[in-house]
């Protein structure tokens, strides 16, 4: 029996253009880039808006904390405002007066900007329950729409402050006491939050320059979100 033999030839190699290496590693790079973008996202913590040029310092975790009006609070309730928080206990003798005057000006610079919601957040929540929380409000006449009282159990409060907010807090009872000791300790900064939940900036919570600069930064926020 006869075969027919099949001999296949390889076609001819095709000349290489001398700029293929420059369009795969340009492919490459732009790949690369399209990752970056698409995974840090828009604006990543740490590094300041290219429109204000006000930072992101770190992004808010969820939370759920009650109101003094009894209700339950959360970060959604929060979404699309740039709001203010600060962090006082209605006992202290310290600067928490101080603190709570300064945001009750706050409450009344801002008393037509909608876009602005004022949150106090105790740091004593086993004695701030929702009905002190009200009584407190109530004396120095803080908007039950607009200037909300937080509280909580402490573990995920303070969790919130420390990790969230960045700052510090103590429950100082069952220490043994120090000079000039208050029984929580905590930061006395006002802090600036954008419509997302980043924390963009902190202020002095004492004084009217803090206050000023507080109030600069909230109309530079919405310059960036018009």
């Amino acid at each position: 029996m006869a075969y027919a033999i099949l001999i296949m030839s390889n076609p001819a190699p095709s000349p290489r253009s001398p700029y293929r290496w420059l369009i795969r590693l340009l492919a490459v790079l732009i790949a690369a880039i399209l990752v970056y973008r698409f995974s840090t996202g828009p604006n990543p913590p740490g590094q300041a808006s290219p429109v204000t040029g006000l930072a992101r310092i770190s992004i808010l975790p969820p939370f759920a904390l009650t109101e003094r009006s009894g209700r339950t609070v959360t970060n959604h309730d929060l979404a699309g405002k740039i709001w203010v928080a600060d962090f006082v206990y209605t006992t202290c003798p310290g600067p928490c007066p101080l603190v709570t005057a300064s945001m009750a000006k706050l409450q009344d610079a801002v008393a037509h900007d909608y876009q602005v919601q004022l949150v106090t957040f105790t740091v004593d929540p086993e004695t701030d329950t929702p009905a002190v929380l009200g009584k407190y409000a109530d004396q120095i006449g803080a908007d039950p729409n607009r200037w909300w009282f937080l509280t909580g159990p402490e573990k995920p409060l303070y969790a919130l402050i420390g990790n969230g907010f960045l700052l510090a807090v103590q429950d100082n009872r069952g220490q043994p006491p120090l000079p000039g000791q208050f029984t929580v300790t905590h930061s006395t900064q006002m802090a600036l939050v954008d419509a997302e939940g980043t924390v963009r900036g902190f202020y002095d919570g004492v004084s009217a320059e803090g206050r000023a600069d507080l109030l600069r930064d909230i109309k530079i926020l919405e310059e960036e979100n018009p």
